[in-house]
């Protein structure tokens, strides 16, 4: 088995272990994974193009693997987002209104320093 083999196998596995970390939201595994990926990106770079059909099958595996994983990244940081966004919202005072009876809006919230009181 070539250099070119072994390489693409490690980046195949790296990149599973990548969509498990994903999936799991485990980010300091995914920063770990990061530093080994770059560094059997590196070699893969620089041994050149697919020599056989092996390698080119496996190439074509790391590419799917690989944009697999990247669609995962957008749809984590976009939930990452979100995330952000709900709890800013939350942070922000909420107005309680109703709608009277012509139809305008009534302000329910009680006054800045008064206690809330339900049934």
């Amino acid at each position: 088995m070539s250099r070119l083999h072994s390489d693409l196998r490690r980046m195949l596995t790296l990149l599973v272990q990548e969509r498990a970390a994903l999936k799991s939201l485990d980010f300091p595994q995914l920063d770990r994974l990061a530093g080994r990926k770059s560094a059997v990106l590196d070699r893969l770079e620089a041994s050149g193009a697919p020599a056989d059909a092996a390698a080119e099958v496996l190439c074509q595996g790391v590419r799917a693997h690989a944009l697999r994983n990247g669609r995962l990244f957008a749809a984590v940081i976009a939930g990452v987002h979100d995330a952000a966004q709900l709890i800013e919202k939350a942070k922000k005072p909420h107005r309680d209104e109703t709608y009277g009876r012509d139809l305008s809006r009534l302000d329910l919230t009680p006054p800045v320093g008064a206690l809330e009181r339900r049934a």
